[in-house]
């Protein structure tokens, strides 16, 4: 016995990759916890160092020991996040694999850029408003989601209007992109799943 292939006219076939793709885009969504997560350490982290360094008058080295904490509460967060994410989803997708090069990449460079510009006694505030841009526009055209690509042009304002800014209140307009960047998506996702899931 023969096994016969069906053979796919092109709307089929072009029917097919949509469903894949959209399939593959939802399966990305997920609920916007990354975003909420490091949207509010980043804002708690920010606040705090600008009050130990501006208000508080400790020393900036002193001041933005504050990063570590949130280091050490956001990536345990994040891994135990995705490792039961994983357990529940077995399906991989090549969005999904993109998506995650995607901020592999940005965690490589935010590295990089931060142990660069702290070496040279230079704000790395506006070179990771612009890296975070970069990895949150590219995330939102990935997925569709037209408020990750405005958040990142928050981002890409706010890193500009350091030019303007002392480096303390550099901190201030990254608390303030990351609330239009990361927090003001992270809750739309987070309603568009829960609503997808009613």
């Amino acid at each position: 016995m023969e096994n016969e292939e069906k053979i796919l006219n092109p709307q089929e076939s072009l029917r097919i990759i949509r469903e894949t793709i959209d399939l593959a885009k939802r399966s990305v969504r997920e609920s916007g916890f990354h975003y909420l997560l490091w949207g509010w350490l980043v804002v708690a982290a920010c606040i705090a160092n600008y009050y130990f360094s501006a208000i508080a008058g400790w020393p900036p080295q002193k001041a933005s020991m504050v990063w570590l904490g949130m280091v050490v509460v956001g990536v345990p967060a994040a891994m135990i996040y995705e490792w039961r994410r994983g357990k529940q989803e077995k399906v991989d997708n090549v969005v999904r694999e993109w998506y995650g090069k995607v901020w592999l990449a940005f965690g490589i460079s935010l590295l990089l850029i931060i142990l660069l510009t702290v070496t040279n006694s230079i704000s790395p505030v506006p070179f990771i408003l612009t890296l975070v841009g970069f990895a949150v526009f590219i995330s939102g055209y990935m997925i569709r989601f037209q408020p990750l690509v405005w958040g990142a042009v928050a981002m890409w304002i706010a890193a500009v209007a350091c030019i303007w800014l002392t480096v303390d209140q550099h901190l201030l307009a990254q608390a303030v992109a990351t609330v239009l960047g990361y927090l003001v998506p992270g809750y739309l996702l987070n309603k568009q799943s829960r609503t997808a899931h009613d």
